[in-house]
């Protein structure tokens, strides 16, 4: 063999190397890209199922609000509408920041940098979100139940003494859950974007 075939025989393989090297970082990048999507996936899911029953109670106060005859009723309401309706959107908009990631056509850097605004913001959302959900304890009942008819029932004190606590551990038991959950998929995710390089 002459050294110029040599030469071309091995550019051929280097050539074929690059190619392979290439496709084999595509490949991998494409397989990361899915497994960050489906990784949020597991909290975007419950929060878009959260949002459908949020958006039910709100239409329903709205489609029932000219029944109200009490007046902190039509209040309270009020509020709930408000809260059943921006908590969901605020919280839909965050977790869609932290998927828009294009892990693809950025650098690691401004990836990680984009994916930790969009968790701070979701994470200040899940805040909101606790504080009005303990709002939502009190307002929600009162209105519901002057629109089943049955007010003697919040008119007894008993009701509140065990629906306060009760609903108090609920709402406490139910975001320590889900925020262990979702801090668990985030940190994964994020794990997942720091092995980019």
């Amino acid at each position: 063999m002459e050294l110029d075939e040599m030469k071309s025989l091995w550019a051929d393989l280097s050539l074929q190397v690059e190619k392979q090297d290439k496709i084999q970082k595509e490949l991998l990048m494409e397989i990361t890209k899915q497994k960050f999507r489906s990784s949020l996936n597991s909290v975007r899911i419950p929060e878009i199922l959260g949002s459908i029953v949020c958006a039910g109670y709100a239409m329903y106060f709205l489609s029932r609000f000219s029944d109200f005859e009490i007046w902190y009723n039509q209040v309270f309401a009020l509020v709930n509408i408000f809260i059943m309706i921006a908590l969901p959107v605020a919280s839909l908009t965050a977790i869609k920041g932290m998927r828009s990631v294009r892990i693809d056509l950025e650098a690691p850097a401004v990836i990680l940098e984009k994916f930790n605004k969009s968790k701070i913001r979701f994470w200040k959302v899940q805040r909101y979100g606790m504080i009005l959900g303990a709002v939502l304890l009190f307002t929600l009942i009162p209105p519901l139940t002057e629109l089943n008819g049955s007010i003697e029932k919040i008119q007894n004190p008993t009701f509140w003494m065990i629906y306060i606590p009760s609903g108090l551990l609920f709402i406490f038991l139910l975001t320590r859950f889900v925020y262990k959950k979702y801090k668990g998929t985030i940190e994964a995710s994020e794990k997942m974007l720091r092995q980019i390089d």
